[in-house]
């Protein structure tokens, strides 16, 4: 596809997800030539009143959601509406959403999941600090940076305010296993807890590489705890998860600070087990070049090469001593069989004698 969108300005180039709420696609900067990310509203109601009142809110939260910058969050440029379409404009950011990553069989190691997540509930503290909920945290809406271990949370589609001790309207939008039971009421009270979920469910499909059953199936399916499915993980990251995901709002913490505390310690960065694309290395840095097209094991292998390769300096002066010598003994040869060639050979007769 090819449509110019922004009087212009942004040319959309193909469509890279759908989500709850919108639609995202890839597109360029006309003016300075960059790839962005443009996410249009894909409005759930026929109704035309219904649907600009949605559109309305849509560009309202935009607005608000542009105030919640943190490195982990999704950089917003601008917004702006069409033709009565709104449109959202982001930064691209090249990398694999989680969900690519871990499902449906590679789970990641503990330390490197809290990392993650930790990450994530920094990004989460800042949008609770401006008065929201993101209302739809899970490992397909968190994208792990091509270059880096920097994970960053995307998909504000149906994040809402939220007032502490009101009863607010949910939305009927939800993505089952990672929602609360509150989301799937149409009157609740909206608090973290609500994200406290999403983030604590996520964190069980990092370490286990499985999605949790829906919170509307609890009441009569028992919810394995992560440690059940991976006996190896510890008993902390298990009880943090499972106090994360309790059904009942008030069972869960508080904030995201008091969930996060729960979570066992981790050393080092944690991250380097993960199969990632490795940084480009600096123009200060030695670059081999055999070493860009070879897997690891083919590394290995030609860094022994090229350590038999290079000479033991003793034994190479012995070479060159031997070698002299036997140059040297194989003259003295030839100057001797030379010299017995002349004292053998006959002597010429002496002309003026015979005459």
């Amino acid at each position: 596809m090819a449509l110019l969108v922004g009087r212009g300005k942004y040319l959309l180039q193909e469509e890279i997800g759908r989500g709850i709420s919108g639609i995202t696609y890839k597109a360029i900067n006309q003016t300075n030539n960059q790839v962005v990310v443009i996410k249009t509203f894909a409005s759930v109601s026929s109704q035309e009143d219904e649907a600009s009142d949605i559109r309305k809110k849509f560009l309202y939260e935009a607005r608000r959601l542009l105030e919640c910058s943190h490195p982990n969050i999704i950089p917003y440029r601008e917004f702006f509406s069409e033709d009565g379409v709104p449109y959202i404009v982001m930064n691209y950011i090249p990398g694999k959403t989680l969900d690519k990553i871990v499902l449906p069989n590679s789970p990641l190691p503990e330390a490197t999941a809290i990392k993650y997540i930790q990450q994530v509930g920094n990004a989460l503290k800042v949008v609770h600090d401006h008065g929201f909920l993101h209302r739809d945290v899970k490992p397909q809406n968190l994208i792990l940076c091509e270059d880096t271990q920097q994970v960053v949370l995307i998909d504000f589609g149906i994040a809402r305010e939220f007032s502490r001790g009101l009863v607010q309207t949910h939305t009927s939008l939800v993505s089952d296993g990672y929602a609360p039971i509150e989301q799937y009421l149409p009157k609740a009270e909206r608090t973290q807890a609500t994200d406290i979920y999403g983030l604590a469910a996520t964190l069980y499909t990092l370490v286990t590489a499985q999605i949790p059953i829906s919170a509307t199936l609890r009441d009569h399916l028992i919810l394995n705890t992560p440690q059940q499915i991976r006996p190896e993980l510890s008993d902390k990251i298990s009880q943090a998860i499972m106090k994360g995901m309790a059904l009942e709002l008030e069972e869960r913490p508080s904030s995201v600070d008091e969930w996060l505390a729960l979570l066992p310690e981790t050393s080092g960065n944690g991250i380097t087990e993960l199969p990632i694309t490795p940084e480009p290395k600096t123009e200060t840095e030695s670059i081999d070049s055999n070493s860009l097209v070879l897997d690891s094991e083919e590394m290995v292998e030609v860094v022994e090469q090229t350590s038999v390769k290079q000479p033991d300096k003793p034994n190479q002066l012995w070479k060159i001593i031997a070698i002299g010598l036997l140059i040297f003994l194989g003259f003295d040869y030839i100057i001797l069989k030379m010299s017995d060639r002349f004292k053998d050979a006959p002597s010429q007769p002496n002309v003026t004698e015979q005459r």
